[in-house]
Formats: structure tokens, C-alpha cells, sequence
């Protein structure tokens, strides 16, 4: 049954193509292919350009040994050859890896700085080649690293980034954790150093806590470890408080007192919601000094806060001055 199927429907196939209506238009077709392979040919028999990514790799690095500063993955080469060889390096197997081999640089320093001999990195890259293939550039053109074998100090994590937050919000506290890494790098470059870096991103108009990993900063000749660090923003919403605080009189003499009138003075602040029920009178001083009384020549005084939290913004008092008494006090008679 299949079979019959089959057969039916290549028949149908077949009268379909060879047709009086549709033979010109396969004749056409095939002309097409042909025509088509033979302009294939003859273009890969042409002379390109092309870019070939080879990769690089550093071996025998001894486990004592840091490289601070790392040779690229891979080598960028320009080549000349015809198309046909290009097609077989784009679509064929991959370019073998181009190794570094870090004995051939050891000096037998505690650390220092390589730069790689191109002539012979060339050499190798051209021997991944055929023999038809031109080397045209490489990039890039300079091959260097930074090693060390144990010289490192601990420095502090630093954001010089932006980090904002709506108006109705504030930025409660920007942390990394880890706070402070550890880098390696020559005695030189070391010295140089003293904190790291985040990559600099802002962050504005922030209304909810922000959790982000940041890359640290390179440093040439000297590596992070780690080379990341989480970045953590707390964010809090603003809300307004009211607290009475005391008015009171400093430096007075022993015979004389301050009476204000009133004699508390309200504060009006804002404060994160989190720290609303922190804040108490108690965090204000409301105070005025026998001196400023004395050279006072208003009938009123005017309130300055003396202390008050450094978390709390917009502050005001009310009422602003206040009506005074300066009282004088007997002395106990002896008799």
C-alpha cells in the first residue's frame, strides 16, 4: 500500500517537472547550478584577506607563581591566501592553540615583567598555516606579563561611582563584601597601590535596596584577588517626626537662672523609617549660654540646635525664639 503511494506520487512528481508548461523553467535551473559552481570555483581561486582568531595559551606556570597580568586569549591574524585555502581555516578544523611557554621566560626573579618575542610567536602562528598562507598582521602586535611569587597587601574595596535615590528616599549605606582584596604584583607596582577600584557604574534613582556584582578595576602589572566584589545599597524612605526638646541655659552663674517661655521647643525633622523609633528628644540639645544673654538686645531669644543626630535632615524649630526671663536668686541669709 505504502509502495503504490510512493510510486503515485512520483509520477506525479515527474509529469509535474517534465511538462510541457514547466520544462524551460527547469532547463533554466539547471544552467543556474552549473553556471552558479562554476563562479564558486573560480571566486575561491581568488587571492583574499581574512581575519583568523588563533587561540593563546600560557603553560608550565609553576604553583608558586602569580601572573598579575594575563596574555590575551587568542591572537587576531590577517591572512593572504586563496579562497579556497581561507574557506578550509573559517569552515574546516579549528587553528591549533599557539602555547607560551613560561619557562622560556623564567628568570628566576621573585617578579618582573615579560614581553614576548613576536618573532617567534610568528612562527608558531605560521606553522598552524599552510605553507600557501601569508601572515599579514598580528594582534596584538605586543605580547606582555606580570608575575610574582608571593608579593601582596591587603587593600580597602572604593566606589567613585554615582549612587542617587529619589526624593522621597536616601541612601542608608553603600557596602561591598568583601570589603577590602588582596592583590599580587611586583614590589614596584605594589607600592603604588592603595585601594581598589569598582568599575565605575551609577546607579540613580534608586527606591529599594540594589545587590549587584562589580568587576574591580585592572591595574597594569598587578591582579585582584578576588576580582569581583558584591555590591550592596540600602535604600530607606524618609518620613517626618516631632519631638519636644528642653530649653536650658549653660555657663550660668550659681545665683542666677534661665527661664524660657516656653521652655521646651518642638523639633521637627526628617529620618529614615528605620531609624524613626531611634530618635528621641533625648539625641537633641537645645542649649543658650549666659554670654549670648548677656549681649542679647532683642526681647527674644533666638533657639540653635548645639547637637542633634547625623542622620536626620530638614530640621526645624518651632517656635524660633522665645520669650525670657533672666532670674535672679537670694542668697541664703546666715544667722
Amino acid at each position: 500500500m505504502d509502495y503504490v503511494k510512493i510510486r503515485k506520487y512520483y509520477v506525479q512528481v515527474k509529469d509535474f517537472l517534465l511538462g510541457n508548461a514547466n520544462r524551460e523553467f527547469l532547463t533554466f535551473l539547471i544552467f543556474l547550478l552549473i553556471s552558479s559552481a562554476f563562479w564558486l570555483l573560480q571566486a575561491l581561486n581568488e587571492t583574499y584577506e581574512v581575519e583568523i582568531s588563533v587561540p593563546l595559551n600560557q603553560v608550565n606556570v609553576p604553583k608558586n607563581v602569580v601572573i598579575t597580568s594575563e596574555l590575551p586569549e587568542e591572537l587576531k591574524v590577517v591572512v593572504r591566501d586563496k579562497g579556497t585555502v581561507l574557506s578550509r581555516y573559517l569552515y574546516g578544523v579549528e587553528v591549533p592553540p599557539v602555547d607560551v611557554d613560561y619557562n622560556t621566560y623564567d628568570t628566576g626573579l621573585p617578579s618582573g615583567h615579560v614581553l614576548v618575542d613576536m618573532s617567534t610567536i610568528q612562527k608558531r602562528v605560521q606553522s598552524q598555516f599552510l605553507a600557501s598562507t601569508q601572515i599579514v598582521s598580528i594582534k596584538p602586535d605586543t605580547l606582555e606579563y606580570f608575575f610574582n611569587r608571593g608579593a601582596s597587601k591587603r587593600v580597602p574595596v572604593k566606589y567613585i561611582g554615582v549612587v542617587s535615590s529619589e526624593p522621597e528616599y536616601y541612601i542608608k549605606s553603600v557596602t561591598f563584601s568583601p570589603d577590602s582584596v588582596d592583590i599580587f604584583a611586583p614590589p614596584t607596582v605594589l607600592d603604588t597601590i592603595t585601594a581598589a577600584y569598582v568599575v565605575t557604574s551609577n546607579y540613580t534613582e534608586l527606591s529599594s535596596a540594589h545587590h549587584s556584582t562589580e568587576e574591580l578595576r585592572n591595574v597594569r602589572g598587578g591582579k585582584f584577588i578576588p576580582d569581583a566584589v558584591e555590591m550592596n545599597v540600602e535604600v530607606d524612605m524618609f518620613t517626618e517626626k516631632t519631638v519636644e526638646v528642653p530649653i536650658v541655659g549653660t555657663n550660668f552663674p550659681g545665683n542666677k537662672i534661665l527661664r524660657t517661655f516656653p521652655s521646651k521647643a518642638k523639633v521637627v525633622f526628617r529620618v529614615g523609617m528605620s531609624r524613626f523609633k531611634d530618635i528621641s528628644e533625648d539625641d537633641f540639645v537645645i542649649s543658650i549660654p549666659y554670654d549670648e544673654v548677656l549681649s542679647n538686645k532683642s526681647k527674644k531669644l533666638k533657639l540653635n540646635l548645639q547637637s542633634y543626630p547625623q542622620d536626620v535632615t530638614n530640621i526645624r524649630i518651632l517656635p524660633q525664639e522665645v520669650d525670657y526671663l533672666l532670674e535672679q536668686l537670694q542668697d541664703d541669709v546666715e544667722s
